[in-house]
C-alpha cells in the first residue's frame, strides 16, 4: 500500500490498468459501442424509409390506375380474321415502347356497319386486353381472340374494330 507521500506507484493489475482507472475506460468503451450500434440502426432505418417512400411513389403497370404509355408504336399483322380452330376473330398485335405503363386495347368483332358507326357496334363480341410495360426498350407481340361462333361469323361479324387506351 502506498502512503500519501510515497513516490512509488500502486502496482498495476494483470491487464495494466490501475484499480481506479478501469471502470472509467470500460464505461467509455461501452458508450462508444452503444453510439456506434445506435448510429448503424438509425442509418438502416433511414434507408428502409427511403425505399418505402420511393416504392409508394411508383405505380405498378398492372394496377387498375396504372399509367398509360406516352410513346408507343403499334402494328397489326394482317387483317383480323375468323379462325374457327382458335374460337373466333383473331388479331395479332406488335407493340413497342420505352415507357413504363400499360397498353390496353379493346378488340370487337363487328358487322360492316359497326366498323365506323359506334351505335352499330356491340359489346357482346368484344375483348379488352391490358399489357404491362415496365420501362426500358420493350417489344411485345400477342394475339387477341374475340369469341365468335361460326354461325355469328356467317351472320356478318367479319371485321374487327380496335379501340386503344393508354397510348398517346
Amino acid at each position: 500500500m502506498n502512503t500519501p507521500g510515497s513516490d512509488t506507484p500502486e502496482p498495476a493489475d494483470g491487464d495494466g490498468f490501475t484499480g481506479a482507472a478501469r471502470p472509467g475506460r470500460r464505461r467509455r468503451r461501452a458508450t462508444l459501442v452503444l453510439v456506434a450500434v445506435t448510429t448503424a440502426f438509425l442509418l438502416v432505418l433511414g434507408i428502409v424509409a427511403v425505399v418505402i417512400v420511393r416504392a409508394e411513389g411508383t405505380t405498378d403497370p398492372l394496377d387498375a390506375k396504372g399509367p398509360g404509355l406516352a410513346h408507343v408504336t403499334m402494328r397489326t399483322r394482317g387483317d383480323c380474321r375468323f379462325e374457327p380452330d382458335r374460337g373466333g376473330m383473331v388479331a395479332h398485335f406488335d407493340v413497342r415502347t420505352s415507357d413504363a405503363g400499360q397498353f390496353t386495347v379493346t378488340l370487337s368483332a363487328v358487322t360492316d356497319e359497326g366498323v365506323d358507326d359506334l351505335d352499330k357496334a356491340t359489346t357482346e363480341h368484344a375483348v379488352r386486353v391490358t399489357v404491362p410495360f415496365y420501362g426500358g426498350r420493350a417489344r411485345k407481340q400477342f394475339d387477341v381472340v374475340v369469341p365468335l361462333t361460326e354461325a355469328e361469323h356467317e351472320q356478318g361479324y367479319r371485321q374487327c374494330r380496335y379501340d386503344i387506351y393508354g397510348a398517346g
